[in-house]
């Protein structure tokens, strides 16, 4: 198992991943993302390679919000394959965000789970993860 930084190769498994999740998400727009956040310096995208192939992806935004010294990231996806979860990717995709955000002097890194994914939150707890707050979402 291979944990590297993304590359525009990765979009349609990077893609694929997504769509495991429900989600429908175009290669495409993929990579305008993906070009967009780590130009920008705000983030980085790693993926988590087994015999050439993406098994797995992590997405991890870097923010500096104005009322706290310090900068916090952001664990917008982390996506592993089905039929590879359980086998360890996950945790070493969380650790890549971790230290990546840690080396760029972050605090914290928070994220969000859907409340169904129950297997998910039992994950990130067992990575040392806390529930510590609600989150309050609108959309339009």
């Amino acid at each position: 198992m291979t944990i590297r930084e993304a590359t525009i190769e990765d979009l349609e498994r990077i893609a694929a991943l997504f769509g495991q999740l429900g989600y429908a998400a175009q290669p495409e727009r993929i990579g305008q993302q993906l070009r967009t956040l780590i130009d920008s310096g705000s983030g980085q995208a790693f993926v988590a390679e087994a015999g050439g192939v993406p098994v797995g992806v992590a997405v991890v935004h870097l923010m500096q919000p104005i009322h706290v010294d310090a900068a916090w990231a952001l664990l917008s996806a982390l996506v592993v394959d089905e039929a590879q979860r359980g086998s360890g990717v996950g945790a070493q995709l969380l650790a890549a965000a971790e230290r990546f955000a840690a080396e760029r002097g972050c605090a914290q890194l928070e994220l969000s789970s859907s409340a169904t994914r129950t297997r998910a939150h039992r994950f990130y707890e067992q990575n040392g993860y806390r529930e510590k707050r609600l989150r309050f979402l609108k959309t339009w």
